[in-house]
């Protein structure tokens, strides 16, 4: 009887203590995503670019706009102009942005389109600062996962991101939904979860084909991490969720062009990262674009294997100067706050008005994300260490652990990328949730561990 009075008395306070726990979550993200969703919106709909559909954009817009009036998945302006005429099909860029913009256009680009499509994105990007949220409290006690999601909600090149057609959006998106359900896989770990998770990085990858290498890393990760059983069955279901997925665009590609992928973005990704310093024989006004500059260019991007002779000779050439900004120069400029081939900031086209030119709410947010931005970095690639160390000798569970270990990945497998081929800060965008959850992941360690010495 005595045990059943003290249960009986100890379970309500636990039921309250529950709820009040769940009344705080709700409102903190309630409160997180009204700001998440003021700011993207507000930029989305006072955003005006001059010249929306200039180059990458106008790549992505004719994809859409032949996929929707000629069937053709193409980026050739025949069509635009002369109805008659069909596309020649290609395989330049992945098809997962230009299927999205297809919702959306139903004709040549104007601004009633436009502006549909930038507040579309606006939404989406309040989804993902709600999908951060649940991510980062798989990892995280509230009051981090507070500061991570906040940060993520007021970040300026997220939210600039929202006002271009281009990739940025969709795409961290995606990579935040890949993230949050592989914290989930993570709990139970069933095998129909492994492959779900390779679908997602197929999917991801059909957006930006950089992460489809992803899926082998992951794929190792899981057998380091859940043994040679288990973990071979895991990594066995994640490569064939990842192969169905993107089969039927190889297919695609293999039956329309020949070849299950084109090589131009390779061949251009390796040749625009070649330059030390991003510049052209140290000339500034090359900065950024030293490919435009250099009159080899045509005859270095001519194959994938003149690049890769072209890197070789240089390294020969001149060995301290080229590895140190293969290892040091490109991850600093990946890394870096001002957008390289943009306008400055985070601005990759120069807009005419933005709530980030008048607004008091929007400067003060980029001027603290700005002052914040380089202890951020630092402490995330911190994070990127500690993620593996043994921690549950301090108290961090196995679950958040791997959790804190998959986003540790995804940050250290894209630095690498980018060390290797052209490293434009824009393509660090849709990462920057990422940088943010990791940048806290250290702070929080060292307060448990602070927290065990003293007690």
């Amino acid at each position: 009887m005595k045990s059943k009075l003290q249960y009986n008395a100890v379970a309500p306070d636990r039921t309250f203590s529950d709820r009040i726990k769940r009344v705080i979550t709700l409102l903190t993200l309630g409160v997180l995503l009204l700001i998440s969703v003021h700011m993207r919106v507000t930029s989305a709909t006072g955003t005006w670019i001059p010249d929306p559909v200039q180059r990458d954009a106008g790549e992505y817009f004719m994809y859409a706009y032949n996929l929707k009036f000629h069937h053709v998945y193409s980026r050739d302006m025949a069509g635009l102009y002369e109805p008659g005429i069909a596309p020649v099909p290609d395989a330049v860029r992945s098809p997962g942005y230009p299927l999205f913009l297809s919702l959306f256009i139903n004709g040549p680009a104007d601004d009633r389109t436009i502006k549909t499509i930038t507040f579309a994105q606006a939404i989406l990007s309040s989804i993902t600062v709600v999908l951060c949220f649940f991510l980062f409290n798989s990892f995280l006690p509230l009051a981090w996962t507070t500061a991570a999601t906040f940060l993520t909600g007021i970040s300026p090149h997220l939210i600039t991101a929202n006002s271009y057609l281009l990739s940025e959006t969709l795409f961290a998106f995606f990579l935040v939904l890949l993230a949050w359900f592989i914290s989930h896989f993570s709990m139970r770990r069933r095998a129909w979860q492994a492959a779900i998770a390779g679908c997602l990085v197929a999917l991801a990858s059909l957006i930006r084909p950089g992460l489809q290498y992803f899926a082998v890393l992951f794929a190792l990760f899981l057998l380091f991490q859940f043994g040679r059983d288990r973990g071979a069955k895991l990594s066995g279901m994640v490569i064939l969720g990842f192969a169905l997925c993107l089969a039927p665009w190889l297919v695609r590609n293999a039956n329309t062009i020949g070849s299950t992928s084109d090589k131009t973005l390779m061949i251009n990704f390796l040749h625009h990262g070649l330059y030390p310093d991003f510049t052209y024989e140290e000339t500034p006004t090359s900065f950024g674009v030293p490919y435009r500059f250099d009159p080899r260019s045509a005859e270095i991007s001519r194959t994938l294997s003149t690049v890769l002779q072209e890197i070789q000779r240089r390294f020969q050439e001149e060995p301290a100067r080229h590895l140190r900004w293969f290892l040091i120069g490109k991850p600093a400029v990946f890394w870096s706050w001002d957008m390289v081939q943009g306008a400055g900031g985070p601005f990759v086209y120069l807009p005419s008005h933005s709530p980030y030119f008048n607004d008091g709410l929007f400067k003060l947010s980029y001027n603290f994300m700005r002052l914040l931005h380089g202890p951020i970095v630092l402490l995330a690639f911190c994070g990127l260490l500690v993620a593996w160390l043994p921690l549950t000798r301090i108290g961090v569970d196995e679950t958040p652990l791997v959790i804190a270990r998959v986003l540790s990945l995804l940050l250290i497998y894209y630095t690498v990328i980018h060390m290797v081929g052209a490293p434009f800060p824009r393509y660090a965008v849709p990462l920057r949730p990422f940088l943010y959850g990791m940048a806290l992941f250290p702070l929080y360690v060292a307060g448990l561990f602070l927290r065990k010495r003293l007690s």
